[in-house]
């Protein structure tokens, strides 16, 4: 099944914390930060209009713009590179682009494509994919696993942006079969940068 992109926020994480995972891209302790921001209101329930245009946030802690599928989310890196980072698509279940590489018993992959545009004067130098999260319903995260779908080309695995330059990909993550997605999440500087961009899949 495919699961549509509702809204998204910037969430200000109150400490940087090491990602620590395993094989199957889970992350050791269940993420709470979703909890911690604030999340755009629902489209459907009086939020911003489901046919706008893609405009990006302007950032700040706390701050939403209703924000849609295809909408912009700005966040900086720890050296003030400003991002601009849109989840363009979301993949549930993605299927393997390779017969020898599938997800484990139990297990389905799902994959985001991100598109990250540096809009700033700094350099922007980083492996996206290690700050990508995918949180179920029960506050269970999931990190970057290995592998690629037939959803399209993966997130180059480091990228270098001076400014006006743009990275673009699907970051495959692992989970079991029965988790629910809430959220996904990006945080630039593999996961260790304050502001973090996030994005709450409609049920």
């Amino acid at each position: 099944m495919r699961r549509q992109l509702s809204t998204a926020a910037i969430v200000i994480a109150l400490a940087a914390t090491a990602t620590a995972c395993n094989s199957d891209g889970v992350d050791a302790k269940p993420d709470n930060s979703a909890s911690q921001g604030a999340v755009a209101p629902d489209p459907g329930k009086g939020g911003a209009d489901k046919g706008a245009g893609a405009g990006a946030d302007k950032g700040g802690a706390g701050q939403d713009g209703g924000q849609v599928v295809g909408n912009t989310v700005t966040i900086k890196a720890k050296n003030g590179a400003q991002l601009a980072v849109t989840l363009k698509n979301f993949a549930d279940p993605a299927q393997s682009d390779n017969k020898f590489m599938k997800p484990s018993a139990g297990k389905r992959w799902v994959a985001a494509q991100l598109e990250i545009v540096n809009t700033g004067k700094e350099v922007y130098d980083d492996s996206p994919a290690n700050g990508v999260k995918v949180t179920d319903e029960a506050g269970q995260a999931y990190t970057h696993s290995i592998g690629s779908t037939t959803a399209g080309a993966n997130m180059p695995a480091t990228v270098k942006l001076s400014g006006g330059q743009k990275a673009l990909g699907y970051v495959v993550v692992s989970m079991p079969e029965n988790a629910k997605v809430k959220t996904i999440s990006f945080t630039p500087d593999s996961g260790f940068a304050k502001e973090t961009a996030e994005w709450t899949i409609k049920k």
